[in-house]
């Protein structure tokens, strides 16, 4: 039987779990082992990444930077400022951006754990369960602090409209509109846009990545408890996935290539997600919205279901309803493709995930209320939907 409290502590015993890094290759290893004692059958998927958002990051300021250099020498320049703007737009709003793609590129991969529904069918009784978390861990950063993570939308927001406004200043620079106004301000905006840069990414040059305990060996943990007590309620019909990602803090990568590789064998009626991320301190929360500009609402079955469940006894003390602004999950692109999807986390009395991004988040400070919780909230959903095939 799978045993949690050890799964976890073996977990974070690495000292991070860095996407396409050793460590990442160790737990990837962890997880194979602990998913065949369960009796699945065990895959790897390997894609390409980018090992940390700080190349992307580098990518996309660099970008405007040198673009916005080009200007005064060719109008060329204007066209390569609203490229970079638009790869910064869509990956900052949670969308495909072909910037991931950029070098330098190595391999991770995503573990996945399967169990074939007992009973064979082609009609509408079969469902397909997906349970998802990463088991990458973060790069130390300088902007998810306690005070920062609150303003954390609101400053991509900022810098979105500041690079929608660098094409602006780029065009009219280019056509002698306003010049020397303009030409200073294109200037305050380079200085901006590397400051930004610097900000953003010299937490992980300085301190490297954090353990990871709550952000997110609690929500690995929590998916493969959550498949233990399926298995044990040998629900006939229940064809059962547990995917664990990686990439998920380069932008979610792993989890875009399993959806783009699977969607089309999945019948949205049949199929339905749940991931799990960061439990390891507040009360459980089912996440009805999220997004930067753009907002991305959780609106489906297996939520409304949760939101049912969470008004009788057994939830209504122990989880609560809230949104998520600062950065996204793994599960955004499952509600880009209309597939049903659950999304759980823990959020403090202030709506923050306290310690991610930061190097306090260790095994010492997790409080694993939160992921017993989910776990037994996930079961209840799961088996209230089959129950309704």
């Amino acid at each position: 039987m799978f045993n949690p409290t050890n799964f976890l502590r073996d977990l974070c015993q690495l000292p991070h779990r860095g996407a396409a890094t050793p460590n990442e290759t160790r737990a990837a290893s962890l997880i194979a082992d602990t998913l065949t004692s369960m009796g699945a059958t065990v895959s790897r998927e390997p894609f390409q990444t980018p090992k940390t958002y700080a190349t992307i990051v580098y990518w996309l300021i660099g970008g405007l930077l040198t673009s916005l250099a080009l200007v005064p020498v060719t109008p060329v320049a204007v066209g390569l400022v609203a490229y970079f703007a638009w790869l910064a737009w869509r990956y900052f709003n949670w969308q495909y951006s072909f910037v991931t793609k950029f070098p330098v590129q190595h391999t991770a991969y995503n573990s996945i754990g399967h169990w074939p529904a007992l009973r064979v069918t082609t009609t509408e009784n079969n469902q397909t369960v997906i349970l998802m978390a990463h088991y990458d861990t973060a790069p130390v950063s300088l902007l998810y602090g306690p005070t920062q993570q609150a303003g954390f939308r609101m400053s991509l927001i900022i810098s979105l409209g500041l690079m929608v406004l660098a094409v602006v200043v780029a065009l009219l620079e280019a056509t002698g509109t306003g010049l020397p106004y303009i030409r200073y301000l294109r200037y305050g905006l380079m200085a901006y846009f590397a400051l930004q840069a610097i900000i953003g990414t010299l937490g992980y040059w300085l301190n490297g990545y954090t353990n990871g305990a709550s952000d997110n060996a609690t929500g690995v943990t929590a998916a493969l408890a959550t498949a233990d007590r399926l298995r044990q309620l040998n629900l006939p019909n229940l064809n059962l996935y547990v995917v664990l990602t990686s990439a998920e803090e380069a932008g979610m990568i792993g989890a875009y290539h399993y959806v783009e590789a699977h969607k089309r064998s999945w019948n949205p009626r049949q199929t339905m997600a749940i991931n799990f991320d960061t439990l390891g301190e507040g009360q459980l929360t089912v996440i009805e919205q999220t997004g930067t500009v753009e907002t991305i609402r959780y609106d489906n079955t297996p939520t409304q279901t949760a939101r049912k469940l969470l008004q009788t006894n057994a939830f209504k003390d122990r989880a609560q309803i809230g949104r998520w602004h600062t950065a996204d999950f793994d599960s955004v692109w499952f509600v880009r493709n209309d597939i049903p999807v659950l999304a759980l986390c823990a959020l403090d009395a202030d709506g923050r995930m306290p310690r991610i991004h930061q190097l306090t988040d260790t095994l010492e400070a997790v409080d694993p209320t939160a992921m017993h919780t989910a776990v037994d909230l996930a079961v209840e959903v799961i088996v209230a939907m089959n129950d309704a095939l």
